[in-house]
């Protein structure tokens, strides 16, 4: 095991207000109720501290986003798909932290994070900064609003003499979550880490896996317009449910009810549309492209047509229930065709056995088996996390849990890594890292939490 200490800037978009992630950070839910998750050490929970003053009459994290939103001096009105607020982790390998805190530099090594977050993103911008010492490794939980004031950056239409930009302010998480960008910010925060014995983390992958990741990125983010549009959609549905509610009031009861099921049945629709859409994009980050479309033109159009029978069925009347069970089966066969990923794990292990004991406070246990190596470690999950809901309501496999929780390098022990060879590298991106470090924002084999808000206190062992 390599002795090297790494620094860890992990940054990932906000849903909605982000409230949820507020909770978490805040320790306390919408209603000001205490909340402690289960990785940390409710004694310890006083020793956390928010870094920022907020402004007069600000009392959280939640509002002091819209705060700045409301006060940058916006000129475009925001659509309600867009990222208000940016999550960033500061914090290091736990040995060196640890050794931080002991030696009484905790302090130094805020100010150097407050320093870094101000330069690279603007004090306004930088609206919270909490500190977390009730958890395994100290870290901070900084947030910031992407507000912006350089031009968008369009392409030149064909034969357009002149392209004119409006000037101001904008909110644009794409221009600061830009690919040239994450890399930057890795780069200047290894710099003001060094002083604490901090390094950046190892870069590396062949030209060749760099060529496909960009050929991904590209297909991944038309997949996520898409889905964008059909949330937007959702949103539409539902606000046109709430105006067919108050026509009860008016006696319209027949009008009002065949109005709603026409809307509950959109809605379901588009929301399997944007399943679909979800599993395609997964799908695309982990496989070569021509095991792509020879799945997906295999594949997707039965899908479409048992998805078309099983909803015209279910219309027709109750009494088709068994046709529609049947149909639902079918369905799952073929998804399990054209999906294989969502019933297999991005490292290529198998996947012997999982546990998850408490669905409140979710943590996960597996064990993994490659050859006659076998493994197990376990995490924890953020209970507010899109992969933890999507599973409780039985819309992701256990896979796709797995998968979202724990790095394909971290499925499995280096002996395993060895024996999965080349199908490893060209799952994880690049040959297996035994330690973590800094990310590159677009990197998963660098990051150690997977792109996703949680701290895992993983416990390992290995059985031969």
């Amino acid at each position: 095991m390599s002795n090297t200490q790494y620094a860890v800037c992990h940054l990932q978009r906000g849903s909605g207000n982000d409230s949820g992630m507020s909770c978490h950070i805040e320790r306390k839910d919408a209603n000001g109720k205490k909340y402690i998750p289960v990785n940390a050490d409710a004694n310890r929970t006083q020793l956390n501290r928010e870094l920022i003053t907020f402004p007069a009459g600000v009392q959280n994290r939640t509002d002091a986003i819209q705060y700045r939103i409301n006060n940058a001096g916006l000129h475009r009105k925001l659509a309600k798909n867009q990222t208000k607020a940016i999550r960033i982790i500061l914090t290091g390998t736990h040995e060196q932290m640890m050794k931080i805190a002991q030696e009484g530099k905790l302090g130094n090594w805020i100010d150097a994070n407050l320093k870094w977050l101000r330069e690279t993103f603007g004090s306004e911008n930088l609206v919270s900064c909490v500190l977390h010492m009730d958890e395994k490794t100290p870290h901070l939980h900084a947030t910031v609003v992407p507000i912006v004031t350089t031009e968008r950056l369009r392409k030149k239409r064909e034969g357009e003499k002149k392209y004119e930009t409006k000037s101001g302010p904008r909110l644009s998480a794409d221009d600061m979550m830009r690919r040239s960008k994450l890399h930057e910010y890795q780069n200047s925060y290894a710099a003001a880490m060094k002083p604490f014995g901090l390094q950046r983390g190892i870069v590396g992958s062949t030209a060749k896996h760099q060529a496909n990741s960009e050929y991904y990125k590209q297909q991944v983010s038309r997949y996520e317009e898409d889905i964008a549009r059909l949330q937007a959609d959702i949103e539409k549905a539902r606000e046109g449910k709430n105006t067919i509610l108050s026509w009860f009031g008016k006696g319209d009861l027949a009008k009002a009810k065949k109005e709603l099921g026409e809307k509950d049945e959109l809605i379901a629709k588009l929301k399997g549309q944007i399943q679909i859409l979800t599993a395609e994009k997964e799908h695309l980050q982990e496989q070569h492209k021509s095991d792509i479309e020879q799945l997906r033109n295999g594949y997707q159009k039965e899908i479409d047509k048992a998805i078309r029978r099983a909803e015209t069925a279910e219309r027709q009347s109750k009494e088709k229930d068994a046709v529609i069970d049947k149909q639902k089966q079918h369905i799952d066969q073929l998804d399990r065709k054209a999906n294989p990923h969502r019933y297999q794990l991005s490292s290529g292990a198998e996947l012997v056995h999982y546990i998850i004991p408490n669905m409140r406070n979710p943590s996960i246990h597996i064990w993994t088996k490659v050859g006659n190596e076998e493994y197990d470690t376990r995490t924890y999950i953020e209970y507010f996390s899109d992969i933890w809901e999507r599973f409780s309501k039985d819309e992701a496999t256990v896979y796709e849990l797995i998968n979202e929780v724990f790095e394909p390098q971290e499925q499995v022990n280096e002996a395993q890594a060895n024996l999965l060879g080349a199908a490893f590298e060209l799952v994880a991106g690049g040959q297996a890292q035994v330690h973590v470090g800094t990310g590159s924002g677009g990197s998963s084999s660098e990051l150690p939490w997977n792109n996703k808000d949680k701290y895992s206190n993983k416990q390992t062992t290995t059985r031969r």
